[in-house]
């Protein structure tokens, strides 16, 4: 058997080899990559229903439609499962609409890849610097401080951070790292001011935002409101369930705003466990929001004819019929840096009450209702810097806001919304940034 198997495996050598003392080294030809050159597109993207991981897919996407090639990479290469478990991908598997997603950027054959677009929601200086400078990049020994600092400057100066803020204030080491990049993305302009006045030099700071292309969502625009919903104000809201996402204050101020009968009802779709430290579950924030509404004739009993708490997670189809069956996305969130349902609800030409700070402000339109705000001290228990902010309206601000809410007169998506954010129009502004970033004038 052992004969056989030695016979069957120099078969498949070639003629040259055989024969030839097995001491000696055999190279085979190389082969040229299929691209010279390319863009290495860094960041999470294996969980189909992550924000994270869907902006990540979009945005390599968009870049690969101006026919640059584009190597899309993982930092962990783990996905969330169906029942929020983290595996890795190589036991768990690719989820196949990730496959058909972006299947085509996974093996992209590339010589060489510049600049590196690191898109990732970072946690932490030390974190950045990881990110950017992986250990072993840099060699340790004492001799090689001018080979380190001349592979230091052309690790940051060939890599484009792209980074997402929900506060309004960052640690003064992550600004360090993001003015020592080649460019800084953000999604919304908010967003690239909290850079700037950190320090981050403002000609390296681009506001690039979240693209989309046309699909399932622009066919709700077809809807004709008074048969679709008979009068009802239905509001609604998309979520994970945790304080920045103000879910709590949402169902006070609808019991605020409405009474047992009137045509009006919210539905709330949280992702997670339901689970936060120091805050309510979904069933405690809906027992506390009757309780405060019983003047409003609000009880145990009545309140699901107007309200809805759904957890668990659905299908992206599933996702589109809240956005068919309802007609009002309420955005109550502390920070958003973009907000991809409230951006999709706009899509499917429903109206908007929202709290105007972060990207949700960017795409809004004049006839959305617009909500007050003030700046209020974030949790402890996100762990961002101390002192941090985020936006925060009041209950009865917000319970207002939900009165003067009005149909939509037709479902119509916002006419500026091709020209400024679908995939080949964020794709064209994203390949101009890459083409600078390699121009001799860009070179720092």
């Amino acid at each position: 058997m052992m004969e056989q198997e030695v016979e069957d495996l120099g078969s498949a050598l070639p003629d040259e080899v055989l024969g030839r003392n097995v001491a000696e080294n055999y190279f085979p030809e190389s082969v040229s990559a299929t691209h010279p050159y390319g863009v290495l597109y860094q960041g999470e993207f294996e969980t189909p229903t992550d924000g994270t991981a869907r902006a990540v897919r979009l945005h390599a996407r968009a870049l690969a439609t101006t026919g640059i090639p584009v190597l899309l990479r993982s930092f962990s290469n783990v996905v969330v499962s169906e029942h929020g478990v983290i595996e890795p991908v190589y036991t768990a598997g690719m989820p196949a609409e990730v496959t058909a997603e972006v299947g085509h950027l996974l093996d992209t054959d590339i010589a060489e890849c510049r600049p590196a677009i690191k898109h990732v929601v970072i946690r932490s200086s030390e974190h950045l610097r990881q990110l950017l400078m992986p250990r072993g990049a840099i060699p340790l020994q004492a001799g090689d401080i001018e080979q380190q600092i001349a592979m230091r400057d052309s690790v940051y100066g060939n890599t484009i951070v792209y980074s997402v803020w929900e506060r309004d204030t960052i640690d003064a080491g992550i600004a360090a790292s993001l003015a020592r990049v080649k460019q800084c993305w953000v999604p919304c302009e908010q967003n690239r001011q909290l850079l700037v006045d950190a320090g981050v030099p403002a000609e390296r700071v681009h506001v690039v935002p979240h693209p989309y292309e046309v699909g399932d969502i622009e066919r709700l625009c077809n809807r004709r409101p008074a048969k679709m919903h008979k009068g009802w104000k239905r509001f609604y809201s998309i979520g994970r369930w945790e304080p920045r996402k103000g879910f709590e204050a949402l169902l006070v101020a609808f019991l605020q705003a409405f009474r047992p009968g009137d045509k009006a009802s919210l539905l709330i779709k949280y992702s997670g466990n339901g689970q936060w430290v120091d805050y309510v579950t979904p069933e405690e924030a809906l027992r506390i929001a009757v309780s405060l509404g019983a003047a409003n004739g609000w009880n145990s009993g009545n309140v699901g004819a107007h309200v809805q708490v759904i957890g668990g997670r659905v299908s992206a189809s599933q996702i589109t019929k809240l956005h068919f069956d309802n007609n009002i996305y309420v955005s109550a969130s502390h920070g958003e840096a973009w907000g991809l349902p409230a951006f999709d609800s706009k899509r499917a030409g429903n109206a908007m009450v929202y709290i105007p700070w972060g990207g949700v402000a960017d795409f809004a339109q004049d006839y959305d209702i617009s909500v007050p705000f003030e700046m209020a001290a974030a949790p402890k228990s996100y762990g961002w810097e101390h002192g941090a902010k985020w936006a925060s309206c009041t209950v009865d601000v917000l319970a207002e806001g939900l009165q003067r809410a009005t149909l939509p007169d037709s479902f119509t998506a916002p006419s500026t919304y091709q020209d400024r954010f679908s995939i080949e129009a964020v794709g064209r502004q994203m390949r101009l940034l890459v083409d600078s970033a390699l121009s001799r004038e860009a070179q720092p």
